[in-house]
């Protein structure tokens, strides 16, 4: 598979049943493999919020349309993603860290589709949301996970930007008195425009 075949796009309304199965059927999968970070049900839950982040553009698809298509794989969806910028869970976890929380895009609710892992689309989903930082005015992108997570903490540390880019700095833990919960926090400063020549582009919502 070519990156050339990836389109990022906004997720459109009448998908909503779409994102929130994909996000279930990841959560499932985190729960079957012992992996402590989003309660299966949870999304289901939230059908109303993540409706208005839709209806916001703040949900993200990306769309699989190969040049050749390849029989053994029959999903068009790749993946999915949030991008926040004023999120009440945000502000619960960096308001009391960062006096310039709203200063942010917040990367959430990130997956890449098994079929599709180890392709290079982690990298092209950060280059991406540093370009929306940058197109925004603002001057970080973010992310958490929860502390005790110690696979995708280290991942997000160390390698989910490619290209020997390495990851992000990790800032501190925070415990959620609110949740019950500990996250890690992540952050990158956009210092500069990401090159308009990425190999994933954006198509209007």
């Amino acid at each position: 598979m070519d990156l050339r075949d990836f389109t990022i796009r906004n997720t459109h309304t009448h998908e909503l049943d779409e994102f929130i199965n994909t996000l279930e059927t990841a959560a499932e999968w985190l729960k079957a493999n012992n992996i402590k970070q989003w309660p299966p049900g949870m999304f289901r839950d939230s059908r109303d919020s993540i409706l208005q982040d839709i209806a916001g553009k703040r949900c993200f698809m990306i769309d699989y349309r190969p040049s050749s298509p390849n029989p053994s794989i029959t999903d068009t969806v790749a993946g999915l993603f949030v991008l926040n910028s004023h999120d009440s869970f945000d502000q619960l976890l960096w308001d009391r860290y960062a006096d310039d929380w709203m200063d942010a895009l917040y990367l959430h609710r990130l997956i890449i589709k098994k079929p599709f892992q180890g392709l290079g689309l982690m990298p092209t989903i950060v280059a991406f949301a540093e370009k929306k930082v940058k197109e925004e005015g603002r001057h970080y992108l973010r992310m958490d996970c929860l502390a005790d997570n110690s696979v995708l903490r280290r991942y997000y540390g160390e390698r989910c930007r490619g290209n020997g880019k390495g990851g992000f700095k990790e800032l501190t833990t925070v415990w959620n008195a609110d949740l019950l919960m500990e996250f890690a926090l992540f952050e990158i400063q956009v210092q500069s425009a990401v090159c308009d020549s990425a190999p994933i582009a954006e198509l209007g919502g």
